[in-house]
This record gives C-alpha cells, structure tokens and sequence, in this order.
C-alpha cells in the first residue's frame, strides 16, 4: 500500500506527506515544478525531515508526492525501483496493483526489466506515444493517456507528467483519491472529496480540472 499526494502550497504538501506515511514510509518521492519553467524530483529511503529540506515556496509552485510501502520484508532500497518513474517525457506515481504486469510486458515491452509493475505506466506512455499503429491518436498526449490507462487492470491511483509540456494528470481506478481545492490524497482530509473514478483530471495550481472520461473497470479492493 502505498500514498500520493499533490498541492499548490508547500506547508500543506509537507502536512499530506506525513498523513500518507502511514500507508508508506519505507520510500518517498517527490515532483515540483513552476509553470513549464522548471522542475525537480527527489527520491529518498524512508522520508524527507522537513526541518532540512529547502523547497522553493513561491506561489505558482505545485508539488506532487509519493510514499512507498516495502513490497518485500527483505526489500533494499533501489533509486531505480522507488518512486516516480520516468521514461522518455513522462513521469508517474502510482498506488495500487497492476494485475497484467507480465501481460503488459510481454505485448507491448519485452525488454522492460524493471521488477516494480508501477514502471511499466510512464514506459507504455512513451512507447504509445512513438506507436501510432498502437494508438491513432498518441499525438495527444491527453488520448495517449487514455489509451495506456485503459489497459491497466487491477487498481490505480496515480499522478502523471508530461515533463515536455509540463502537463499534470490525476486518475484513479479502485485505489483510494481524495480532493479539496488544490490539495489530492490518498488519505481523506476534512472536507476532502472522493476523486471520480473514470476521469481523467489535470492538476494546475487552481485544483482539479475534468479533461475525459476512460474506460475503468473497477474491482471491488480498494487499496
């Protein structure tokens, strides 16, 4: 089990990221960017102490978030295995369980080798992005996003960027989501909304915008 989290204000990321440790605290993860101007991404083992972490807290600034639960008791910590994965333009966090991992692997990226099912998302993003026999519209990077979610069996929650455009994305599929204003977790806050499973969202400094609608098939787990 693991947690994502996002904000437009950096004291209230620092508050989501402790409200997902406990759904995480073996790895974290984290993604900040102005505008298309520019981003950074950091990955720890274990979590950031706050009190000697210096993020810029200038308004404009999003952040976005991930916690990792050890998959193993006898897991060592890897950067390449930790939280967000990138591959080509895109960046993804992911909480959940992909059931068609190996599936995923075999027909699309034989030659994935990474061992965590969550890398194989930013992986087919880039590949469909490069394949239109795959995908007829993966000049978009809004329907390459549809295409690649709809493939994905078993349960999602994930934040996607497309570090060319600097495009932010929500979806979820099964695993927990919750909102308010600018602010997404996977912990429910007060007054936080369940984020709607089926849509897909874009993440700004002003919150959650509905972009389309995808194909979901939800299981009764929810993580």
């Amino acid at each position: 089990m693991c947690g994502i989290y996002c904000s437009n204000d950096l004291a209230t990321f620092e508050i989501l990221d402790e409200a997902n440790r406990k759904r995480g605290n073996f790895s974290t993860g984290i993604f900040y960017c102005y505008g298309s101007a520019n981003y950074n991404m950091d990955k720890k083992r274990g979590g950031f102490d706050w009190n000697q972490t210096e993020l810029p807290g200038d308004k404009g600034f999003i952040y976005l978030g991930h916690n990792q639960a050890p998959t193993s008791a006898g897991r060592v910590w890897e950067e390449e295995t930790s939280h967000p994965f990138w591959s080509g333009d895109w960046v993804v966090a992911h909480n959940g369980v992909l059931t068609n991992f190996e599936e995923l692997k075999d027909n699309h990226l034989p030659m994935h080798d990474n061992p965590v099912d969550s890398s194989i998302i930013p992986a087919l993003l880039d590949e469909f992005e490069y394949d239109h026999e795959l995908c007829d519209d993966s000049e978009t990077e809004i329907q390459n996003i549809l295409y690649t979610i709809e493939r994905l069996k078993g349960t999602f929650a994930v934040w996607i960027v497309n570090i060319k455009t600097m495009n932010v994305y929500i979806a979820r599929q099964g695993s927990t989501l919750f909102y308010k204003g600018g602010n997404v977790s996977s912990v429910k806050g007060k007054h936080y909304r369940e984020v709607k499973e089926g849509v897909l969202y874009s993440y700004s400094y002003e919150g959650l915008t509905p972009v389309d609608g995808f194909a979901y098939d939800s299981p009764f787990l929810t993580l």
